[in-house]
């Protein structure tokens, strides 16, 4: 096997635009990778437990703190860096034993697939990839994802996922990204393909994790309003914008024909389907509404009624 979570500092001199562009020949320029200079484990406990890695690279430092959690397979490297480098970008690498000729992107509402070759010069101007909070790298049994929680410059090519984490850029601003940075990304393998997968699910728990609110025990829990169904997330519950009620907007995400149901505590309280803007309105529909999504189909209700 190989190793993984290989930390590399490149020289970044884009041609134009220093602190917008990322020009390719960059991969050519490797300047080193990341050397240990400590170990230590990290406090245990029945959740999870962890090694703490101290590096040095360039003129920077970076420790990453990395834990497992005892039900999961999800490796989260919480990473902290004093950045101290001009006109270098530190990436980091996976490669993995997968063999496909597409890798998935997260964009918001749904993702993209994208070559992991570069046979074409298309393909070979899309070297470098938005994924808001994963990529994903599968084949019909099995596949590894890399998560995030705020870098999205990815690059997939072959069989390694690769994430851009830092760059130190001079213009317009000589001291741009200088100093200390935190951030999190996550390797996770998994079975089946992206969407029979838990991939989607351990991104978005990433990126919010859990809420402690004091005086309300776990078993007090129940929230007024329910959606249960997989494909079909709850993306977002507001005010509306000229009427006393609630927006809710509705995604499918997996890419498929979903299903799902949804419910709330309040009485007499009914749905009206709306468009993005609120300003157009569908039929009445009762509570509890029983749902059925295209892919990526985007749905957007008010709820009317109190509590």
């Amino acid at each position: 096997g190989l190793m993984g979570n290989i930390l590399t500092l490149y020289e970044d001199r884009p041609n134009d635009w220093d602190a917008w562009d990322v020009d390719l020949f960059y991969e050519s320029v490797p300047m080193e990778t990341a050397r240990v200079t400590a170990v230590a484990p990290l406090p245990r406990g029945p959740v999870r437990q962890g090694i703490r890695f101290s590096f040095t690279i360039g003129r920077s430092e970076i420790v990453q703190d990395v834990h497992l959690g005892s039900k999961g397979k999800r490796l989260d490297f919480d990473t902290t860096v004093a950045w101290r480098e001009k006109h270098r970008m530190l990436r980091v690498a996976f490669p993995v034993d997968v063999l496909t000729d597409q890798a998935a992107f997260d964009i918001q509402y749904g993702y993209v697939k994208r070559p992991t070759h570069r046979n074409t010069l298309w393909d070979i101007a899309r070297f470098e990839v938005v994924g808001h909070r994963y990529a994903d790298l599968s084949g019909h049994e099995f596949g590894a994802a890399l998560l995030n929680d705020g870098k999205y410059g990815y690059k997939v090519i072959g069989n390694t996922l690769d994430l851009n984490l830092l760059r130190s850029p001079n213009y317009p601003d000589a001291e741009a990204d200088q100093g200390d940075h935190r951030f999190t990304y996550s390797f996770l393998p998994h079975t089946g393909d992206l969407v029979r997968s838990d991939v989607i699910a351990q991104a978005a728990q990433l990126n919010q994790g859990l809420m402690v609110l004091d005086g309300v025990a776990s078993g007090q829990r129940r929230f007024p309003i329910r959606l249960t169904g997989d494909g079909v997330s709850l993306e977002a519950v507001k005010k509306a914008e000229k009427e006393p009620c609630l927006v809710l907007r509705l995604v499918e995400s997996f890419g498929c024909h979903s299903a799902a149901r949804l419910e709330t505590d309040w009485p007499k309280a009914h749905l009206v389907e709306t468009d993005l803007l609120e300003w157009r309105e569908g039929p009445r529909h009762p509570l509890p509404l029983d749902i059925r999504m295209k892919p990526f189909e985007i749905r957007t209700y008010k709820l009317i009624g109190r509590p």
